[in-house]
């Protein structure tokens, strides 16, 4: 499994228990320069992205508790962060786009204070008290995939992806919709915290949209071969 999360400070965690895989996923897409920091320090040197190609379907689950009490909107972190991580593909590597149900959702998204919409029997799914966590679990190998997602209603799904956040850990709209791109840049394979600040990858995001240092990390990722496909 591979489990990404960080609280209001600089302290994520990885938990993988994931074998080294040897036989790379797909071919490059493009020639690209390196990396502005490492993509792959939270996920033990393993690099993970979508196909090139994918329209990645995000799914928004709030119909247990629509927004929750106050201001702030989920619904709104995600459009804008789906907006802001469209501007990084130069070669069509992905489109975000908004899923028009759970069933069709490639990436799943939730608050913590809305019930757990899918079910973690068959993984060790857990949150813990991190205000943002991603997380896939990688089954099998040469090459090595995502594990489709069960929900909560026993149904299968096409998500391979699940985005918790926690409302609770933010005071304002600016810092929800901060926590939610951070964890899509997650999502799209970056696998690794930036130090520094103005990026929207440091371990504490203070920024909503990629920054140029961003937008470099997964350019190079996306023209990478893969150890894990989405």
């Amino acid at each position: 499994m591979m489990q990404r999360q960080h609280g209001l400070r600089k302290t994520s965690h990885v938990y993988a228990l994931l074998a080294l895989f040897a036989v790379a996923c797909e071919s490059p897409t493009a020639t690209r320069g390196t990396f502005a920091y490492d993509p792959t320090t939270l996920s033990r040197g393993l690099l993970y992205r979508w196909p090139s190609g994918s329209t990645i379907a995000v799914w928004v689950e709030v119909s247990a508790s629509p927004e929750g009490p106050g201001p702030l909107s989920l619904a709104l972190a995600v459009r804008e962060g789906i907006a802001s991580w469209n501007r990084v593909p130069l070669f069509a590597e992905y489109t975000l786009v908004q899923a028009a149900s759970i069933a069709d959702a490639n990436i799943i998204v939730f608050d913590r204070a809305t019930a757990l919409p899918i079910t973690p029997s068959f993984y060790a799914f857990d949150g813990q008290s991190a205000a943002g966590y991603t997380y896939f679990c990688p089954v099998g190998s040469s090459p090595t995939t995502a594990q489709r997602l069960t929900l909560a209603s026993g149904a299968a799904s096409q998500a391979t992806v699940v985005i918790r956040v926690d409302r609770g850990r933010v005071t304002n709209q600016s810092g929800y919709s901060n926590l939610f791109a951070h964890e899509l840049g997650h999502a799209l394979g970056i696998g690794a915290h930036s130090d520094q600040a103005l990026d929207v990858m440091f371990g504490s995001p203070l920024v909503g949209s990629p920054s140029k240092r961003d937008l470099q990390t997964l350019r190079y990722v996306l023209g990478q071969r893969a150890d894990i496909t989405l």
